[in-house]
């Protein structure tokens, strides 16, 4: 069975690199990094361009600007201020990487690592009596079980997860891991990776504060810029200060370094290296919810070895929350064959081992020798997590924030003194420009801005806050443009404005979400290229756990009441004295709003299609950037 996926998983892959859009985090635009390579020709008057073209290089990514390199032949005809046609190439490294660690792993057999079974596990385990690094462990019961259980290798050969809801210390308890295995035994080589830079540098930065710098390297990728690099950890990287770039160590090289910290992209280096059978002794991802499960699978194919014949072999631990965003893909094809599909989320969706047990009064419990769940939310007021809890982490989260999520209960502007949350009803309008197929709402953006000014001017109870303590949330690009645009007139641009995409794995004292949407007529269109908020529960879930101490929401109410989750959410807010703005329609109202969103809905196939005329104006807006 396991043989017979792996090789579904690299016939589909063509099918992401034709769909898949590689964007820029930041910018949402499509990325073009050092390395690439790109072709040129000549135009004619009509800006057609000729049959010959010149084959350059990126050489550097600035601000506004692209340093391109060519042969000596192209440089010797240029002429200045002609013009060209320019054609840069898809970086196809990662889709190639994707395919040799799904053969890899059909040659390596790593059966025992990607279906695993109960059946397989090692015999009873000692879990050690631990000091940990981090004191607060000491205080939670989940991770320090889980950071044992790590260090015991209690789960091998099968991966052992750490599901890690918001806020409750995932990538603490994965960095108090991997320095309990390299204090316990020198015989230990670890390699941890994540799908973003970002990430891999926190993980970086955290343990470098008690292990040698000598035994670790950040290894980047040649096409990353110095400049992005935190400056704590520029120490530890592989960069060769007299060419200016990352360089690639020789093996002899690595093989020194007992911790190895990359992205899962770049890990495909080391199983390029032909590195000896079992050096590393584990393989950590974090955020493994993200990455598509043949990315993961690049930092296992090639690099960990398993032997449960032996009982011995490596020990993989995988972190994460199935139930945030997930992979980002584009073609539906990949996403009907399950390609959208973590490989965490896999386990935990499709896996006995990992599943939940139920004892007589219906309590849920799993399996600590394969998989721990995090319970204390250290992040939200009460209020904030309350109903994402109950939705989605069967109402076991415990709240643990700290004094900071009480500094907003006594702010003026709350509907309800005490509770940090508010729902804004608007009744705005979608607009778009001529040239642009994303939506923004005029009347969002306004009380957005006013929301800002309230907060950034308040200094009443001890409210003193910093525009980097305000986060704004929007699913349409064009609306992060307008609320970007307006802030930094108003001299706040320091205040981080993005997509929901951009926000997974961030948290801010106050965020403010500006939802857009309010014509039930373009519904339909957001359903089915899941864009905006409307039946994402993910995207749902993100969007209201990254707040700590206010949660204000602007939007139509009588919309968001389409999807079940928003509409717990104004339900809730009201029910607690939250809610502000437009009244919500009374029942009859409901009820001539829902036909009109039924009509704007045409089913085909058993598939939610748009209406012809609807259809028209959107049939490039799912791949163009700017959504």
């Amino acid at each position: 069975m396991w043989r017979h996926l792996c090789c579904l998983f690299m016939g589909f892959l063509n099918w992401i690199n034709f769909f898949r859009v590689y964007r820029d985090k930041s910018e949402n635009r499509p990325s073009v990094l050092r390395g690439d390579w790109l072709f040129v020709s000549l135009c004619d008057s009509e800006g057609h361009g000729s049959k010959k073209e010149y084959q350059g290089y990126v050489h550097e990514v600035l601000q506004n600007e692209v340093a391109l390199g060519f042969s000596q032949s192209f440089r010797e005809s240029f002429i200045e201020k002609e013009r060209f046609n320019v054609r840069f190439i898809f970086n196809r490294l990662p889709t190639r990487l994707q395919h040799r660690a799904c053969q890899l792993a059909c040659e390596l057999s790593l059966g025992d690592i990607l279906f695993p079974q109960e059946n397989r596990l090692r015999n009873y385990v000692e879990l050690p009596d631990l000091k940990l690094f981090n004191q607060d462990l000491e205080k939670n019961k989940q991770q320090k079980c889980a950071v044992q259980h790590i260090v015991a290798g209690t789960s091998k050969p099968a991966p052992y997860l750490v599901f890690g809801p918001p806020g409750t210390g995932k990538t603490v308890t994965i960095v108090e891991a991997i320095k309990q295995i390299w204090k316990c035994s020198s015989a230990t080589n670890i390699l941890a990776c994540t799908p973003s830079n970002s990430a891999a540098d926190l993980i970086a930065k955290r343990l470098i504060q008690h292990i040698p710098k000598a035994e670790v390297l950040r290894l980047n990728a040649a096409s990353r810029s110095w400049a992005a690099v935190p400056e704590e950890i520029k120490c530890v990287c592989n960069f060769n200060k007299e060419t200016r770039h990352f360089y690639y160590p020789r093996k002899s090289d690595l093989q020194k370094y007992r911790i190895i910290i990359s992205t899962l992209v770049t890990a495909g280096r080391l199983a390029s290296a032909n590195f000896p059978s079992g050096h590393f002794s584990h393989v950590f991802i974090d955020e493994a919810g993200h990455a598509p499960e043949p990315e993961s699978l690049i930092a296992l194919a090639g690099i960990m070895e398993v032997n449960p014949a032996l009982q011995c072999g490596g020990q993989v631990v995988i972190a994460g929350d199935p139930k945030q965003l997930g992979p980002i893909l584009r073609s539906p094809l990949a996403i009907k064959y399950g390609l959208d599909i973590s490989l965490l989320e896999r386990y935990m969706e499709s896996c006995e081992l990992y599943s939940p047990c139920s004892d007589d009064d219906g309590h849920k419990s799993y399996d600590v020798r394969v998989i721990t769940k995090l319970l204390n939310n250290y992040r939200s007021h009460p209020a904030i997590l309350k109903l994402p809890n109950e939705i989605f982490y069967d109402s076991e989260l415990i709240p643990c924030a700290g004094i900071d999520r009480e500094k907003l209960c006594r702010w003026e502007g709350l509907p309800k003194p005490g509770f940090p949350l508010v729902f804004h009803g608007i009744v705005g309008e979608d607009m778009r420009e001529e040239r642009s197929p994303s939506f923004f709402n005029a009347q969002e953006v306004a009380i957005v801005v006013q929301y800002v000014e309230e907060l950034m001017t308040c200094r009443k109870g001890g409210i003193n806050l910093k525009q980097s303590d305000i986060g704004v949330i929007s699913p349409y690009r064009k609306q992060v443009q307008k609320i970007q645009q307006v802030l930094r007139r108003k001299r706040y641009d320091k205040i981080s404005v993005g997509s929901v995409e951009e926000f997974q794995g961030q948290e801010r004292t106050v965020i403010i979400v500006s939802t857009v949407r309010s014509k039930p007529e373009y519904m339909s269109f957001d359903m089915q290229f899941q864009l905006g908020f409307l039946r994402n529960p993910k995207r749902f879930n993100v969007t209201v756990t990254r707040a700590k101490a206010l949660l204000i929401v602007i939007g139509n109410p009588n919309t968001l009441s389409g999807d079940l989750h928003w509409k717990q959410l104004i339900d809730y807010c009201e029910e607690n004295g939250a809610y502000k703005g437009t009244e919500r329609m009374s029942e009859d109202d409901e009820l001539e709003d829902l036909i009109q969103r039924l009509a704007a809905v045409e089913l085909i196939d058993d598939e939610c299609r748009l209406i012809p005329e609807i259809q028209s104006d959107y049939n490039e807006l799912a791949w163009r950037s700017d959504i």
